[in-house]
């Protein structure tokens, strides 16, 4: 049986506000800043009514096809836990009533989406009740047509995307994700009127971040790590030299080479992290051990990756796209979870950002945002080089 806790949470929260969901014929709009959780969101909706049942498109204008499929077995692979049997029937019934597409970047109108409904109905009888486009905002002037479009197709339709600071969100219903004190609220903009809704930590990949305290500044630079030796522990120094706090999740076992901004993961927060292994090792292809320390350091860098808005890894890049180490389940899920994300690689001797669907040459500049740094234990000394040129580029000398 599925867990009903985080995928729960968020669900009750959107229903809140909106009772039984989208209706056939509605547009909906999610907006929200860069990684806060509006595309989890999102795939939890989907899959409750792909677990009804229900057929689901999901088009996704910058993701690629394997990225969002993984991204909704890792969701899976959270809800059922280590109860395989139920998780492949789940995995396979999700796979059987939901279509992806990716439309690499190109932008989904009106007449585009009809003609993919119509293909889908015509070449394989799919005909879905729920579609979301994850990525692109709709053409305000296209509305009317999108509802026509829904309505005569039965179906709700779902827009998700970070808007730009004047932009206008366009749809007869419009939800806002935001994070305020510590917390995460969904808010009706347009549509049902509704006093804002808190989304329960852990519910959304950067729902209130551990380690945080309201009473500190907002704004502020905050690095989360794990202080361990290495990589985590240049960072850990760097920070501390340019007056950045540090949050460092450890857990009983694991060992710190740095103790400042120590936090201590409990049981329960541990678990909001757990992965299956076989996952893992899939999603990085390679194999790793069932050790209990092994899947404490995922569940770590679960937290850190999901506190942080901007990734910053150091290690090698392979011919994959997948990053060597441990901590290449870090950039896993910076990418799963739309994070801005960097690796210096030190066979290269440089940095690298992930853009949609490659590694681009590009040096990084951190600002007022929180920021996850991690990485390989056998930092070399360009590494190290690369990561305090870091902080005094983006803080001063």
């Amino acid at each position: 049986m599925a867990k009903a806790g985080q995928e729960g949470a968020a669900v009750r929260a959107l229903q809140a506000i909106l009772p039984g969901g989208l209706r056939a014929g509605e547009v909906g709009a999610l907006v929200s800043p860069a990684g806060i959780g509006k595309s989890q969101l999102l795939i939890y909706t989907a899959l409750e009514r792909l677990l009804a049942g229900d057929l689901v498109l999901h088009v996704a204008v910058r993701e690629s096809v394997l990225a969002v499929r993984d991204a909704y077995d890792s969701t899976l692979s959270s809800m059922y836990g280590e109860n395989g049997e139920a998780r492949a029937a789940a995995m396979h019934g999700v796979e059987r009533r939901r279509m992806i597409h990716s439309t690499g970047g190109g932008v989904v109108d009106e007449a585009r989406l009809r003609s993919l409904l119509k293909t889908l109905g015509d070449v394989v009888e799919f005909h879905p009740r729920l579609v979301v486009i994850d990525g692109q905002a709709p053409d305000a002037s296209a509305l009317p047509a999108l509802r026509e479009l829904a309505l005569a197709h039965k179906l709700a339709l779902w827009f998700a995307w970070t808007p730009e600071t004047d932009e206008e969100p366009v749809g007869n219903v419009v939800l806002s994700l935001s994070y305020r004190a510590g917390e995460l609220w969904l808010n009706s903009v347009r549509g049902p009127a509704h006093e804002p809704v808190r989304v329960p930590r852990g519910s959304l990949a950067s729902a209130e971040p551990l380690g945080t305290n309201d009473d500190e500044a907002t704004g502020a630079a905050v690095l989360y790590s794990g202080g361990a030796g290495g990589t985590e522990e240049a960072f850990g120094a760097a920070a501390e030299r340019h007056g950045v706090r540090e949050v460092n999740f450890t857990f009983t076992g694991h060992v710190q080479a740095r103790t400042r901004g120590a936090h201590p993961l409990t049981e329960r927060e541990l678990a909001e992290g757990d992965v299956s292994l076989a996952y893992v090792s899939r999603r990085l292809r390679r194999s790793y051990s069932g050790s209990a320390m092994i899947r404490r350091v995922l569940q770590s860098l679960w937290h850190q990756v999901r506190s942080a808005q901007v990734v910053l890894v150091v290690g090698t890049i392979q011919e994959d796209g997948t990053v060597t180490g441990g901590t290449g389940w870090s950039v896993e899920l910076a990418r799963m979870w739309n994070k801005r994300l960097w690796v210096y690689d030190q066979e290269k001797e440089g940095w690298y950002r992930w853009s949609h669907d490659e590694w681009v040459p590009e040096v990084p500049l951190l600002g007022s945002e929180s920021f996850c740094g991690t990485g390989t234990r056998h930092l070399s000394e360009k590494g190290r080089a690369a990561i305090d040129d870091l902080f005094v580029r983006s803080f001063g000398a």
